[in-house]
């Protein structure tokens, strides 16, 4: 059975997988439509396509050209490339806070033992002084709070409830 981890591993390959057949699509068919002369669009954008296109290019691509923006096929593949190229890297973000700011070997330690249970991440450190101790971990949705005062708190409400 796969783990968190493998899913999403396995779903940021199919991610990349997708975007990337698109992306090599609009670039190969803006090079054969700039080729290409006037006649009918339709036909125009199905040529400059492999037959085993994806629908959602070869849907695209009819779009623009009903709206006659067929020439700007190039300058429409340059920004989806810059955009893909920003979201490529699929690594969930963590914030670590602490009482008092980490030596930079207990911020490497740290982000090794997030990176071995949730893969790639980028970590954020800050400090919070109400923790008085301890540390509060955020990745993603999942949060653990390790710090003194949740500690205090917890034993006063079950003084509290006794």
């Amino acid at each position: 059975m796969a783990t968190t981890v493998d899913a999403k591993a396995i779903a940021g390959a199919l991610y990349e997988s997708l975007v990337g057949t698109a992306l090599e699509q609009l670039q190969g068919s803006a090079a054969k439509l700039a080729q290409t002369g006037n006649g009918d669009l339709a036909q125009r954008v199905n040529a400059a396509l492999p037959a085993d296109a994806l629908p959602q290019v070869r849907n695209f691509l009819l779009g623009l050209a009903s709206e006659g923006l067929i020439d700007q096929v190039g300058l429409v593949a340059q920004a989806f490339a810059g955009l893909t190229a920003g979201i490529s890297s699929h690594a969930i973000d963590a914030l670590v806070t602490s009482a008092v700011a980490l030596e930079p070997a207990q911020q490497d330690s740290i982000v090794a033992d997030l990176r071995k249970r949730y893969g790639d991440l980028k970590a954020t450190f800050a400090v919070d002084a109400s923790l008085i101790g301890g540390l509060i971990i955020r990745v993603g949705d999942r949060v653990l709070d390790n710090s003194l005062r949740t500690r205090l708190s917890a034993v006063q409400r079950n003084m509290l409830t006794s």
